[in-house]
């Protein structure tokens, strides 16, 4: 009987995440969607207590958001521009400095050897051997632009996302809280069945307002360390970087590696020199390992009532399923399981696992 039971729920998990991961398209922009609903929110909120309607405030805070964003791309579009340009010269002069500081850097390096040795012993293995038939395989072009509008995460895919996202986003902050209502209603017919119900929902709320409250203090954090230290190094428009390597943070572990590598090369573009480089990388790769493994933890843990390694594997469960759509919603579903897990008996266990 217990072996049947644990194939059982083998089967059910399984079956479970894969329709998960098949309807990735389908699910990752309504919780994205739910998401960034309750980062504007407050907002909303804000403007209707200023006197306009619901759908007025949320107009509103879409029309300072697109002001907002039009600003900043203004702002770095010609800095975005000139670091492209400079890109390819960077990396090459970048190469040529590491080969010349290694030990022996004055001669040829080991790379340079082995290329040498491939290209003398090409024409030997270039000769076929007697009464043999020599086939040149096909070689397929790759099309770069195909590859990027029709991947999985390619610029067409993320483009529909975005734009799903956007126009969810607005129809659940117009809607406010009538959608809260009918799940409500959804949740049973008797009174304590619709009690539950209710204080899932508003613990959910509570600890997801938290849990992004906690997000926005830690990039800012980011942003001011990362500004400070790259100030003391003598980096041109540390404040734009400093803010940059904030709004990566808020996706996990890829957006920091992607500062952090943005940072060295827009360094050596400036100073064509290791020393300074190497300094300004560190900087960003020491703020980044601080905040993933001190500061994040500590206060997303105490935010959404999670222990940090129930953090860390659904971090990496999620963004696994579904990229990095899911490292960005790991944290916020592990909330709301949590959430209802603590208020339904059957699922208490599974609470207690994952509370602090």
């Amino acid at each position: 009987m217990a072996v049947r039971t644990i194939a059982t729920v083998v089967l059910a998990a399984s079956m479970t995440i894969v329709a998960l991961r098949e309807s990735a398209v389908l699910v990752t922009p309504i919780l994205v969607s739910v998401l960034v609903a309750y980062a504007l929110e407050p907002a909303v909120e804000l403007f209707m207590r200023a006197g306009l309607s619901r759908v007025a405030g949320a107009a509103v805070v879409y029309l300072l958001l697109a002001v907002a964003a039009g600003s900043l791309a203004r702002t770095t579009v010609d800095q975005i521009d000139a670091f492209l340009a400079d890109l390819p010269d960077a990396v090459r002069e970048l190469q040529r400095a590491v080969t010349e500081d290694l030990p022996g850097g004055a001669g040829p390096s080991v790379f340079d050897q082995v290329r040498r040795a491939a290209r003398e012993l090409a024409p030997v293995a270039s000769k076929p051997p007697p009464d043999v038939t020599r086939v040149e395989p096909v070689k397929q072009r790759f099309d770069l632009r195909a590859y990027l509008m029709n991947a999985p995460y390619g610029i067409a895919s993320i483009g529909g996302r975005i734009v799903v996202v956007t126009l969810l986003t607005f129809l659940l902050l117009a809607g406010g809280d009538s959608y809260k209502r009918k799940l409500i209603a959804l949740g049973g017919s008797r009174a304590d069945e619709r009690r539950v119900t209710l204080d899932v929902l508003r613990t959910i709320d509570r600890q997801i307002e938290r849990y992004l409250l906690a997000r926005l203090l830690i990039s800012v954090i980011v942003a001011c360390a990362t500004a400070a230290g790259l100030s003391y190094v003598g980096i041109s428009h540390a404040v734009v970087w400093g803010a940059l390597a904030g709004v990566f943070n808020v996706l996990p572990l890829i957006g920091p590696t992607a500062a952090i590598v943005l940072i060295t090369l827009a360094a050596f573009l400036q100073f064509r020199e290791l020393a300074p480089t190497a300094t300004a990388g560190a900087i960003a790769t020491a703020v980044a390992v601080i905040e993933g493994n001190l500061v994040t933890p500590w206060l997303t843990g105490r935010a959404g009532e999670l222990n940090t390694v129930a953090i860390f594997v659904s971090v990496l469960f999620w963004g696994w399923l579904w990229g990095i759509w899911g490292l960005l919603l790991a944290v916020p579903i592990m909330i709301s399981i949590k959430a209802a897990a603590d208020r339904i008996e059957a699922l208490q266990p599974l609470g207690e696992l994952l509370a602090r």
